[in-house]
């Protein structure tokens, strides 16, 4: 579906894979994550990460991880119900009549794979790995350091700048606020966004985020877009609230609605817009 941007009225984006497009960090985030393993269970813990890259393994984005019961879930992105499941061995389980009524999804028992940070996080929660915050905040700590280097993009600030003229920006992400703040530095994206929401829990909170944007600024839910790299986060709640909305999918293997525009970088949005 095409946007006609000269309707939108508030672009909000999403940070982490959405304003950036590398993925060297993930290899990091994995290697942390490794070293909390026995040794013996590190070579399937690799196994199993690279068979999700190549999409052989149950375990896939857009897909949801029941780390209680080992399972991974295909959920109806309207009613978050369930409509299949597979075992780790990639078994199919059932048709979801063994998970009645609509799941909740958070960040430890039942997870939303929703971009890459994810896979080897259920990897290593399928290992027994109780939290996974610690090696995530040493990778972010790692992405802030001269070792690691984002790839050059010099059109994203201007191509802001320029959509900045014609809409409001907010900027809503997981990430904490002094990550926030260093990223944007690091990504010449300073001064940029009109309203930064930092620490937003998505995906449970990211419908009262959406609804609070449309109260606040005052406008219609079909007046605002949200674009992101992760479906579960921030594309099934917009489309569910009748948002626009607009998926950065490098692989083009994310199942997404029809109303829904698929791109697979940030360039190409911009080519759009």
């Amino acid at each position: 579906m095409a946007i006609n941007w000269n309707s939108i009225r508030i672009a909000v984006f999403d940070l982490d894979g959405t304003l950036y497009e590398d993925t060297h960090h993930f290899q990091y985030y994995a290697k942390e994550l490794v070293s909390k393993l026995p040794h013996e269970k590190q070579p399937l813990f690799w196994e199993d990460y690279y068979n999700m890259l190549e999409s052989r393994h149950p375990v896939a984005i857009g897909r949801v991880y029941d780390v209680e019961r080992d399972r991974i879930l295909e959920v109806d992105p309207t009613t978050y119900k369930v409509k299949k499941t597979w075992n780790w061995n990639g078994e199919v389980v059932s048709t979801g009549e063994d998970y009645p009524g609509s799941v909740a999804l958070d960040f430890h028992s039942m997870i939303a794979i929703g971009d890459g940070w994810w896979l080897p996080a259920a990897a290593a929660k399928h290992y027994g790995i109780g939290s996974t915050f610690d090696s995530y905040r040493r990778t972010k700590e790692y992405m802030q350091t001269k070792e690691f280097q984002f790839a050059e993009a010099p059109f994203r600030r201007q191509a802001l700048v320029r959509l900045r003229q014609q809409c409001e920006l907010v900027l809503l992400t997981n990430s904490e606020a002094d990550d926030v703040e260093r990223l944007l530095e690091t990504l010449d994206l300073k001064g940029v966004f009109h309203h930064i929401i930092p620490n937003a829990k998505k995906p449970a909170q990211t419908r009262a985020h959406f609804a609070s944007i449309v109260e606040e600024y005052d406008v219609r839910a079909e007046e605002v877009v949200s674009i992101g790299d992760n479906y579960l986060n921030d594309i099934v709640p917009a489309e569910n609230m009748g948002m626009q909305a607009v998926l950065i999918d490098p692989q083009g293997k994310t199942p997404v609605r029809t109303t829904t525009e698929r791109v697979r970088t940030l360039s190409e949005l911009f080519s759009l817009i």
